[in-house]
């Protein structure tokens, strides 16, 4: 009996023990670690709005504020209804290499036109298909494929009469329009006015 009593005597302070320490850890306050705050984005550096500025001026090219176009007299050639580049536009587009590669931040849409021979459909696909090859010869050489953007337009922005051969030649053309990220020209609008509630009439895009 006596025996049993002393083990008891032993093992309670134990139990009690034990007990308070279990109620130590259970009242014990979790710490909550703070959410790491998330990081900032690279600011995007904005280019310029003036016009590319190069070296030298291009023979063959007119470099303005939204636009490159050529020169009066100066075309981008390509076989009869195919979008195949003749050897004779490649100095062209070398130039506009040239310029893209002395203004590293600009982008620019290709943009093809035709005149109003033939059908609507069959002119906007060869005038897609055009401004597809120019984007790739300019690509092959080295120019960024996240630069160049491409779209036909077909006839529907003619910049001369098409009722005779000297206009339906102007209006055949490849266009380098200037993209900005902050004021965006929408494809096949570099000549079309922009309309103000009013009835006043904006200048066109401005070159």
């Amino acid at each position: 009996m006596l025996r049993c009593l002393h083990l008891s005597l032993l093992v309670l302070p134990l139990a009690l023990l034990g007990c308070s320490k279990s109620a130590a850890i259970d009242t014990t306050t979790p710490v909550v670690q703070p959410e790491p705050e998330p990081m900032p984005e690279p600011a995007v550096e904005e280019e310029p709005e003036e016009a590319p500025v190069v070296a030298e001026p291009p023979r063959n090219l007119d470099i303005q504020r939204n636009v490159i176009r050529l020169k009066p007299g100066i075309r981008i050639l390509f076989a009869t209804d195919s979008d195949q580049l003749m050897p004779e536009s490649f100095e062209i587009l070398d130039e506009v290499a040239s310029v893209m590669e002395q203004n590293q931040r600009i982008r620019i849409r290709v943009e093809g036109h035709t005149d109003d021979v033939g059908r609507d459909k069959d002119n906007l696909d060869l005038s897609t298909r055009r401004s597809a090859s120019v984007r790739a010869y300019l690509i092959g050489k080295g120019v960024a494929e996240e630069r160049l953007e491409s779209h036909g337009c077909g006839e529907g922005t003619p910049i001369a009469d098409n009722k005779t051969d000297d206009g339906r030649q102007q209006n055949r053309r490849v266009e380098f329009v200037i993209l900005r990220r902050r004021r965006a020209i929408e494809p096949c609008q570099i000549y079309k006015p922009r309309e103000r509630r009013g009835g006043e009439a904006a200048a066109a895009a401005t070159p």
